[in-house]
Parts: structure tokens; C-alpha cells; sequence
């Protein structure tokens, strides 16, 4: 979703970009990462920047505690890769984390400096995933999001939308609290940030925030679907993985720069009338 989105925002501003598909591409690699890490370096003109965006990840919760390795070899050793590429090639680099990273128990909002404490094999390896770039790449920006939807990908709203059209009627838990993120947004964001030369680790995500329920009911009156939809808690729906109860993220840290994201139910309102229409 967020590579379908950083494309379009780049395209809208008139910049010059490579993306290449996971087919083409793969991260785990590291010859061929350098090789084509270097081949894009050596393509600048004189005087331009070039900047490394990671919008890669392995990101199936569940399927990561079943298969570890592969999830850390993805959000671990091929972010790693990508990190070293670009500072061998001189480029900037920028690497997109998660909410996941926390463990949820925090009243009120997460901000930069709060201690991570993953809960699944998916938090972890993306928390090792920072943690390397970091180490490897100490000019880096380490983006962490949270609650994404977008074109290009599965998402809640859209799983909604769909099970709204086929099931009388809807249950959602009303326990799980974040801050619902449009990757166009958050591609605009990660580019504003880029353009103020910011490094380090950073939040984005969607101004304000509203619970899994809330989220729903938005996504159905936007869609003039008037399916009823009946809050519950999250030990109605028993899961292997344990998922972080509050992902609201705190941006104002990027907002000192100068860098907002739009309120999340007006984003939302935007995405839902793009795939509706």
C-alpha cells in the first residue's frame, strides 16, 4: 500500500523515482540490493539527492509466529541491507516501522522515547529491524505508523466494506484504540520529513484517534452501507497473536518540523470516496 501511494505522491510533485517490484527486487539480498542500490546512486545528476525509501515489510501477524525466521529476514537483515546500500551509495535513507513495536498498556499516547516492548514475533523483528538500521545507518529516519489503509492492499475499511456486503450484520471490538493512517498521507508525510533532513526516529500517523467500533461505523456511513454493526471486546474474538490494545502515536514531534497528518476521519472520508467512486 505504502509503495502503490509513495509512487503516486512522487509522481504528483514532479520527482524522479525508481520502484522497482518485489519481483525484481528482493531486500534479502545483498549483492543485489548494492548492485541496484548503486546502479539508482550513479543515475543522479550533479547536485541532486537521493533518498532510499523501505516500504517493504513482512507484515502478516499471524503467519510471523509460525514462520520467524522469514519475518525477521525481511524486516531485520533486509532492512539492514537496504540501510547499508544507501549510505555505501551516499543516499539518504528512510525505513517505515510500526505501532507493533509497543505492547499497548500506555494511557495515552506514544511518543518517540517510550520504551518498545513488542507482543508478537511480528513486533519484534520489526523492532530489530530499527534497531539495525540505527546501528548501521546512524543518519537514517525511522518512521513508525500505525493503522494503515490505502489503494493497493488488504486494509480494515476496506475488510469491512466487504463483510458488510455479505453478512446481516457486523461485530467489532470496541477495546482496540489507534490512529487510522492514509498512506496517501503518510507518503506526503515521510517526503516532507525527507525534505527537512530530518533523522532519527519519528511518528506518523493520523491526527486524532478512535477505536476499531468507531472506525467501522465511519467506514459504513461513508459508504451509505447501513449494515448494524455491534461493539464487543477483544476476548470475543480468541487470537494466537497479541496485538498492541492502544496504537495511538504521537506526531508531534514531526509537527516541530512543520510536518502534520490530516485528521484520520476526514482521510478516511477521502480514501472511501476514491474506491467508491
Amino acid at each position: 500500500m505504502l509503495g502503490t501511494a509513495l509512487q503516486r505522491v512522487l509522481t504528483e510533485q514532479g520527482a524522479r523515482f525508481v520502484a522497482p517490484p518485489e519481483s525484481e527486487f528482493d531486500i534479502t539480498d545483498q549483492a543485489a540490493v548494492h548492485k541496484r542500490v548503486a546502479g539508482f546512486a550513479n543515475s543522479l545528476q550533479k547536485g541532486e539527492r537521493g533518498v532510499l525509501i523501505n516500504a517493504a515489510a513482512y507484515t502478516n501477524v499471524e503467519r510471523a509466529e509460525e514462520e520467524p525466521d522469514l519475518a525477521s529476514l525481511v524486516n531485520e537483515r533486509g532492512a539492514v541491507n537496504l540501510a547499508r546500500a544507501a549510505h555505501e551509495s551516499g543516499l539518504g535513507f528512510v525505513h517505515v516501522s510500526t505501532d507493533f513495536v509497543f505492547d499497548g498498556l500506555k494511557e495515552g499516547a506514544y511518543v518517540e522515547d517510550d520504551v518498545p516492548h513488542p507482543l508478537s514475533v511480528y513486533g519484534q523483528t520489526k523492532l530489530d529491524g530499527e534497531d539495525s538500521v540505527a546501528s548501521e545507518n546512524p543518519d537514517a529516519l525511522i518512521v513508525r505508523t500505525a493503522w494503515v489503509f490505502g489503494p493497493g492492499g488488504t486494509n480494515f475499511p476496506v475488510k469491512i466494506l466487504e463483510a458488510a456486503r455479505t453478512r446481516p450484520s457486523l461485530q467489532v471490538v470496541t477495546d482496540e484504540v489507534g490512529s487510522p493512517t492514509y498512506t496517501i498521507d503518510l507518503a506526503a508525510g515521510i517526503l516532507s520529513l525527507v525534505g527537512v533532513h530530518a533523522h532519527g526516529v519519528f511518528h506518523l500517523a493520523g491526527s486524532g484517534s478512535c477505536s476499531r467500533f468507531e472506525l467501522a461505523q465511519r467506514t459504513l456511513s461513508l459508504a451509505g452501507i447501513d449494515t448494524p454493526v455491534e461493539p464487543v471486546t477483544s476476548d470475543e474474538f480468541p487470537t494466537t497473536v497479541a496485538r498492541p490494545m492502544n496504537s495511538v502515536l504521537d506526531c508531534s514531534q514531526a509537527a516541530e518540523l512543520g510536518v502534520t497528518m490530516p485528521e484520520w476521519s476526514d482521510a478516511l472520508e477521502r480514501f472511501i470516496g476514491e474506491i467508491e467512486a
